[in-house]
């Protein structure tokens, strides 16, 4: 199917700052989640409480976040996937709180900015990891708030092996609590990733928006993503896959009878790999989140606030997906506010003195308000973070200076990172947007190369037509940051970028219109490669 062009291609425009900043939250779906999300740590931390462990045994919220990383996932590899978040929480419980032991409560000036240094490193290195990899929700933040939390209890007295203990209790609980419902519905990931795609699918041919480069993509997206749980769930031949490949085929108008599934995403290495450019989407994103964190903890430091952890974590949360100017400056502003409230929430809990029992519970509610609300209103999210972060840990300092430093703190740590964004390689989305586009016609090349002569379902040619898929979605993604960093240069680049788009996807038609076992015919090869080349 060839996608037919507009005369003068437009990009989006930017979005509406009160429509964005004001979204009304919804729940829809994220009620099952949520719920794993807070017994994940009541469990835990209610049999520690019950062992005598007192107000630590919240701190079993560490490894509990582990459950957050397995949404969404099949059952086959949602263990893993949890496991491996949660040893790594862990290990960053354990390092960061060797560390926070190791500087103690009357730490030196030079002292305290090196445990900043290394929580920025660590910001950095999580940004990078989680963009690359594409981890979408709930992003790096969580590897860093624990690193944050870590060093900071110890330095104030807990022992660095309970600390552990209690982030492998949290961690533990995510692995059962999380793996619960394949007992119920073992195929409910598979079931909601593919019902998603065929209804994205469906909407795309019911408004013929063949000339619609955004709309393509996001079917795409949609599709890529309910392959990728399929090959998860070991269910490539199942009724599900074949629903998913009749959609997949009437997308590309094609009407190939026999059915080969496409390959899933990328491995880690390979999408490491992609993302290892100095210009690329998560390297930028690491390097402005790390220069951002150690530069809003360092003014922390030298301004003798209690907690420069607590100004690194306001700017990671603003920075660590690599929002645009406009998306980062309105999470700064949702962030500032929520904290605001959620401060003032916590000043109540910290008024009413709760006992360990009844903490337990608010933090578990705290956690499932946090999963119920962070995909649609940050805002509202972040007045749930707040006392959660706060009641997890920290020296007892009067209330009115815990409310006015947490303030400062974070206002600092966002207003860092709103400069990062404007300020900090001001033109680099051209770069990004460049090299993306060049790293789509080199993918869309190398599937005309070696199909010339291998079969469109060879191994070979399923992983080159993968790896275009996932150069798409990538440059789409640039395209859009474009748009709304610099909308007067997006307008000149539009209509460059959707002719690449557009040859892209006609690559991948290409090849689900050729029949099983032959290569791309010599003509539509040859058409196509005049179009990359143009």
């Amino acid at each position: 199917m060839t996608t037919g062009q507009t005369s003068d291609p437009l990009p989006p425009q930017r979005p509406a700052i009160r429509g964005v900043l004001l979204r009304r939250p919804s729940a829809r779906g994220r009620w099952a989640p949520a719920a794993r999300a807070g017994l994940s740590l009541a469990l835990p931390a209610t049999i520690l409480a019950l062992c005598g462990f007192g107000t630590g045994s919240l701190l079993a919220a560490m490894g509990a976040f582990a459950v957050l990383y397995g949404e969404r996932r099949a059952y086959l590899v949602r263990w893993r996937v949890i496991l491996t978040a949660g040893v790594l929480l862990t290990a960053m419980a354990a390092l960061f709180g060797a560390l926070g032991s190791l500087a103690g409560p009357d730490a030196s000036t030079v002292v305290d900015l090196g445990v900043v240094g290394a929580l920025a490193v660590c910001a950095g290195i999580s940004v990078f990891a989680g963009n690359a990899l594409r981890l979408g929700p709930p992003g790096p933040f969580f590897f860093v708030l624990v690193a944050g939390v870590s060093q900071l209890v110890t330095r104030h007295g807990v022992d660095v092996g309970h600390l552990v203990m209690f982030s492998a209790a949290g961690a533990l609980a995510s692995l059962v609590v999380g793996m619960a419902p394949v007992l119920s519905h073992p195929r409910g990931p598979e079931t909601a990733a593919t019902t998603a795609a065929l209804e994205a699918a469906e909407s795309y041919l019911a408004s013929n928006s063949g000339a619609d480069p955004a709309a393509r993509h996001g079917v795409a997206l949609s599709t890529l993503n309910a392959w990728t749980v399929l090959h998860d769930a070991a269910a490539t031949d199942s009724e599900l896959a074949q629903r998913l490949w009749a959609a997949h085929q009437k997308v590309h108008d094609a009407q190939v009878s026999s059915f080969v599934a496409p390959l899933p995403r990328p491995s880690v290495a390979r999408r490491l790999a992609f993302a290892a450019r100095l210009d690329s989407h998560a390297a930028v994103s690491a390097f402005r989140a790390a220069v951002a964190a150690a530069l809003a903890g360092s003014i922390a430091v030298l301004s003798g606030l209690g907690r420069p952890d607590w100004a690194i974590l306001g700017a990671v949360l603003v920075l660590q997906l690599g929002p645009d100017r406009v998306h980062g400056s309105i999470r700064g502003a949702q962030r500032v506010l929520g904290t605001v409230a959620g401060v003032a929430l916590y000043a109540i809990l910290h008024v009413l003195d709760l006992h360990v029992g009844p903490l337990i519970v608010v933090l578990a509610i705290l956690n499932v308000l946090i999963e119920l609300t962070v995909a649609t209103n940050y805002a509202v999210a972040v007045l749930f973070i707040t006392p959660l972060a706060l009641l997890m840990g920290g020296p007892s300092t009067p209330l009115p200076v815990q409310i006015g430093e947490r303030i400062g703190e974070t206002v600092l740590g966002v207003a860092v990172a709103i400069a990062a964004v404007w300020l900090l390689l001001p033109r680099i989305h051209r770069r990004t947007l460049h090299s993306a586009d060049s790293a789509v016609l080199h993918a869309g090349t190398r599937v005309l190369t070696d199909g010339a002569t291998s079969p469109v379902d060879a191994d070979g040619m399923r992983q080159n037509r993968r790896d275009l898929q996932w150069q798409l979605v990538e440059a789409e993604l640039a395209a859009t940051d474009s748009a709304c960093d610099e909308p007067a240069w997006a307008r000149e680049q539009w209509p460059e970028h959707t002719r690449i788009a557009a040859v892209g996807y006609d690559v991948l038609g290409a090849c689900w219109r050729t029949p099983l076992g032959q290569p791309i015919g010599d003509g539509v090869r040859a058409e196509l490669s005049s179009r990359i080349t143009h």
